[in-house]
């Protein structure tokens, strides 16, 4: 299909700063701080008890009150995130379409909840008196097969899972699908919810926000001592161009190029070159066809790590160059937090908020800049830019690298 051409034609959001895209941009350009003392968790035993969470969220607003009662939080996001991105992309799926329909979801921590839960009843009730209806949402793919049994999606279902980069390695996968004619319409799903495990376990590596200085998410700053961790979900309607313009449905954005690269690296750890993130983006740069000056705005993954944040100013100052000094590079995990596998997708919403709207969302937080990371990061305050390309990155501990390249779509 050398016509080929994948765009995103509704969204849907759920997030700390947000439920809806208009609700999640306008929070974005207003430079609102979504970390609070946590409410969904004891945080007794931890020295940090701050979290972005998803907060006062009503899933029966969204999706109704019926079927909701054995879903967990994950499912329950993931399922008001697809009705808000169908709504939005002026779809309905019934038995004469169904087959048309596909979902890929990138996931990492979305069981741990359920996992934890059905092992404590296990271990402290017996096995007679652990509930039957924790087990099936302990597997990774649960929430994502809740969305196609709800809306009736039979084409295809698939779950993907590599850490930071689970959401564009998702819609990867997406546009293959649809390149191959698995499906004619493809949901690419993200979601990762907060719980008390994954919240111990980044406290016992100590890579958190606050364990060794001030509980904020700053990237780029010389402060910076952790990410703030966060939860999200997100979908994106992908579909083939001509498919959307025979449906008459507003495009949001073309989705130029994904690419990625996995350099081994000890688990946890990232190597500290950045080779393996620079590769994915010189790839997606070349695939896309487009010149590194020709990008107007890059969505940083910087999460406040110390390691991650300079690293990733090193291998963009080796793709860009002298460039980069005229490129803005804005982080919006100084706002909500580091998500995990809806990470990169809710960059590519925010990516295209700004094309609409010409205003930057910025990199809050930042006051003391750090020489190991100079870049324009936008500190505190949107800026007004005309964006065409936006270039989104990805990467974190483990060795999976990705980037994204996003067009302002022009009819």
């Amino acid at each position: 299909m050398t016509d080929f051409s994948p765009v995103i034609t509704g969204i849907g959001v759920v997030a700390p700063n947000g439920i809806g895209k208009e609700n999640f941009w306008k929070a974005l350009e207003e430079g609102k701080d979504c970390a609070g003392e946590i409410s969904g968790f004891p945080t007794d035993d931890f020295s940090v008890k701050v979290a972005a969470e998803v907060r006062n969220f009503d899933p029966a607003a969204v999706v109704g009150p019926k079927g909701l009662r054995n879903l967990d939080r994950s499912a329950l996001f993931l399922v008001s995130a697809s009705k808000l991105c169908l709504d939005d992309a002026r779809l309905v799926i019934d038995d004469s379409n169904t087959d048309d329909f596909g979902i890929c979801t990138g996931t990492t921590f979305s069981h741990f909840w359920s996992l934890l839960e059905f092992d404590r009843e296990v271990f402290t009730e017996g096995l007679e008196f652990a509930s039957p209806a924790l087990f099936p949402s302990t597997v990774m793919n649960a929430a994502s097969s809740q969305v196609s049994i709800r809306f009736n999606i039979q084409g295809f279902n698939a779950t993907v899972s590599t850490g930071y980069t689970s959401g564009l390695e998702a819609l990867k996968y997406s546009i293959l699908a649809l390149e191959t004619g698995k499906a004619k319409t493809v949901l690419c799903a993200a979601v990762d919810t907060l719980s008390y495990p994954l919240f111990f376990g980044f406290h016992k590596l100590g890579y958190m926000a606050g364990i060794k200085g001030l509980p904020i998410s700053c990237p780029f700053d010389k402060r910076r001592n952790g990410p703030v961790l966060g939860e999200a979900a997100t979908v994106l309607c992908i579909e083939d161009e001509k498919c959307a313009r025979e449906r008459n449905v507003p495009i949001l954005a073309r989705v130029k190029s994904v690419a990625n690269y996995y350099d081994t690296a000890k688990m946890g750890k990232i190597k500290p070159g950045g080779d393996g993130l620079e590769k994915a983006i010189r790839q997606v740069l070349d695939e896309a066809h487009i010149a590194p000056q020709d990008i107007d705005y890059i969505s940083s993954c910087a999460n406040s790590a110390q390691d991650l944040d300079r690293i990733e100013a090193k291998v963009l100052q080796n793709v860009f160059g002298n460039d980069i000094g005229n490129i803005p590079v804005s982080s919006i995990k100084s706002m909500i937090g580091e998500t995990f596998s809806p990470a990169s997708t809710l960059q590519i919403i925010s990516s295209i908020g700004a094309m609409n709207s010409g205003r930057i969302p910025p990199t809050i937080n930042f006051s003391e800049a750090d020489p190991a990371c100079s870049i324009d990061c936008v500190p505190n305050t949107a800026r007004e830019k005309k964006i065409n390309n936006a270039l989104i990155t990805s990467f974190g501990p483990g060795g999976h690298n990705s980037a994204c390249i996003i067009e302002k779509y022009t009819s």
